[in-house]
């Protein structure tokens, strides 16, 4: 007699057409593996929040103590007041944030330390912040360029140790992800021994019917139990039963794609900027410098190009800051659009964009430069009152090794010639080996 498609029955009704001896042991089977599965999905969901509760306010903190250099930098060139308020308003906004954060409880014993050492990092650096804008005069002072100098040190330091307490934390979330994902796969094997020794007595009658109903759905999705316990985030449970277990199987890939999401957003936090999408500065000087060790390895070249959007803050001041972020926002998406696949584009910090060109020579960067700043200056920017705004960039272009062989002296000869483009005019592309400057590297 031909049986009946057991995967349209429920895990009961196969219970009953099977034997009444082997109810209890699948019983506890279906209901243990339900049970641990919606405990493990709730453990991973508490790891979740825990971890986005403290990281993302941690990435936005780093990003704004980032930002104040910009302020420090725009102050000791011309001692722009705007520049002042810019850094004074950031520093209130760190200040709220460390707070925030001291007050998130934490499994990590060490995690309030460091967080309570870069707060008084940071108002250290506050300190030095607040008596360089006392000076009315920045650029031609001495003690200016001397408390900049050590602002900048001190700010970096202070990114440093929130770069070790992200780190920290994200090791914790994916240490504690697998030790759940361990104990679950531990506790299903128990309810699987369980079921297999209460039902052994009468497996020879029932096995025909269970085996192909129930036990090769429980081996599908234990494998699933074994790969997240692994690490394997990417991996899926097929499962074409319509029953409980289909269902399980569906909540448990629903749990997976969840942690794979947080991951995902994760490392994009970890690595982009948010308002463009392109590579942060911490991940693009990681980038830099595994470009000058291949280039470095190979005896190749390449090329550094450092660009600045003109005019910016009068832009901001003149349209209000929206406007700002959709000029950022459109020369960021021009930019993935025109630069190679293999081609590096990052926001620098403010209204500066950097990009890695691979094998490329001084002359064929300064030919694409000067292609991307005629098209930004040919093109329009739509605002939302329906005005149009042309923006314009200055550029400038070193190489390596020719104008740096190291990753300070290569960014330092893109700067230098960025500026010297600032200086003659604006809207204007000007390679380092054009200059006559003294190097410093």
């Amino acid at each position: 007699m031909r049986l009946p498609n057991l995967h349209k029955l429920s895990v009961k009704t196969r219970l009953a057409i099977a034997m009444g001896a082997m109810f209890v042991p699948l019983v506890v089977l279906a209901g243990g593996a339900l049970f641990y599965f919606e405990k493990g999905i709730n453990a991973f969901g508490k790891i979740e929040n825990q971890a986005l509760e403290v990281l993302f306010p941690l990435a936005d903190l780093e990003a704004l103590i980032i930002d104040t250099s910009k302020p420090v930098k725009d102050y000791m060139i011309d001692g722009n007041q705007i520049a002042r308020n810019d850094f004074f308003r950031n520093s209130q906004e760190i200040n709220r944030t460390f707070a925030a954060l001291l007050n998130v409880p934490s499994n990590l014993p060490a995690q309030k330390k460091l967080l309570q050492a870069s707060q008084r990092q940071w108002q250290e650096t506050l300190a030095i912040g607040q008596t360089i804008f006392a000076y009315a005069d920045p650029a031609t002072n001495s003690h200016a360029a001397q408390a900049a100098e050590q602002f900048y040190n001190r700010n970096s330091q202070v990114v440093s140790n929130l770069d070790k307490l992200y780190k920290q934390l994200t090791d914790f979330q994916i240490n504690e992800s697998l030790r759940q994902a361990e104990l679950a796969k531990q506790q299903v094997r128990i309810i699987v021994a369980i079921a297999f020794l209460l039902g052994v007595s009468m497996a020879i009658i029932t096995s025909t019917i269970m085996v192909r109903s129930i036990v090769e759905p429980l081996s599908v999705l234990e494998k699933g139990v074994a790969q997240l316990g692994s690490g394997d985030f990417s991996y899926r449970i097929s499962l074409a039963n319509q029953d409980e277990l289909g269902q399980l199987a569906a909540a448990f890939n629903l749990m997976i794609e969840k942690l794979q999401q947080s991951q995902t957003a994760l490392k994009n936090l970890a690595i982009l900027d948010e308002l463009t999408g392109l590579y942060n500065r911490r991940e693009f000087n990681s980038q830099l410098k595994n470009e000058l060790e291949r280039s470095g390895r190979f005896g190749h070249y390449f090329s550094l190009l450092m660009l600045d959007i003109d005019y910016f803050k009068k832009l901001n001041d003149t349209y209000g800051h929206q406007v700002g972020d959709l000029a950022l926002q459109t020369i960021a998406a021009l930019l993935k659009q025109e630069f190679r696949a293999l081609d590096v584009v990052g926001r620098y910090g403010g209204e500066e964009f950097v990009v890695i060109l691979p094998e490329t020579s001084a002359f064929s960067a300064y030919t694409v430069a000067e292609r991307i700043r005629q098209l930004i200056s040919n093109s329009a920017l739509f605002t939302n009152e329906q005005q149009t705004i042309n923006v314009t960039i200055s550029g400038g272009v070193a190489t390596f090794p020719i104008d740096g062989g190291t990753q300070e002296a290569l960014i330092y000869a893109a700067d230098q010639a960025l500026y010297a483009a600032k200086r003659s005019g604006r809207n204007q592309i000007i390679m380092y080996g054009s200059l006559t400057v003294k190097k410093i590297f």
